[in-house]
């Protein structure tokens, strides 16, 4: 055997182990982009898993480092999802794992908004606990978080909102605070949810 002969096999060699690692590069890359393929409404598969409240996806998606706050074609993102459906568990791992907590979908909302019009107490309670903004007003009807509390007639939610320092000075588009607010839904519909409420936040019709 001669050495020419050993550097053309080397060669050969070589440029088949190139080959091996283009392709392999090119198959982790293809994988990654699955990751991050989104279906019809613009969401991604770790969107779809905390919307669905599947923890055991969202944990090996976040293993293959997708991108936390991709946000569909609205920009609700995993974790403004998971908050929206009571998904606990979910919520607290995406904020683990660097969610943005005040995130604004298109519309303005935020986690906390979307744990406050689906009555989602436990979660709202963790967003509180973790330094969510209570006042940010969305921009469709400038409603905030304590104010679609008061409009789901949910006591528990408006004090839970109030009892962390939210403003109750703030009007909506309309001129409304959130007294304004309670004392219009109590002449329209008197409860016992709102009378509760009402004295919550301290008014009278």
């Amino acid at each position: 055997m001669t050495l020419a002969w050993f550097e053309r096999w080397a060669g050969v060699l070589g440029g088949a182990a190139a080959v091996l690692v283009l392709a392999g590069l090119w198959l982790f890359f293809q994988e990654r982009e699955d990751y991050e393929q989104r279906d019809l409404r613009g969401r991604t598969q770790l969107i779809v898993a905390a919307e669905e409240g599947d923890l055991e996806r969202v944990e090996y998606l976040l293993e293959q480092n997708v991108r936390v706050d991709a946000g569909d074609d609205c920009q609700w993102t995993a974790m403004m999802r998971a908050a929206a459906g009571g998904h606990s568990d979910i919520l607290v791992r995406l904020l683990d794992q660097g969610a943005d907590i005040n995130h604004r979908e298109k519309s303005g909302y935020t986690a906390l908004m979307g744990a406050a019009v689906n009555n989602r107490l436990e979660t709202a309670q963790i967003l509180v606990e973790r330094g969510a903004d209570l006042d940010i007003q969305e921009t469709e009807s400038g409603q905030t978080a304590l104010m679609w509390g008061v409009r789901n007639r949910n006591p528990d939610m408006v004090r839970l909102l109030l009892s962390a320092g939210a403003d109750t000075s703030l009007t909506n588009r309309q001129g409304q605070s959130v007294r304004d607010l309670a004392l219009q839904a109590s002449a329209g519909e008197p409860s016992a949810r709102l009378e509760e409420i009402r004295e919550v936040l301290g008014c009278q019709p």
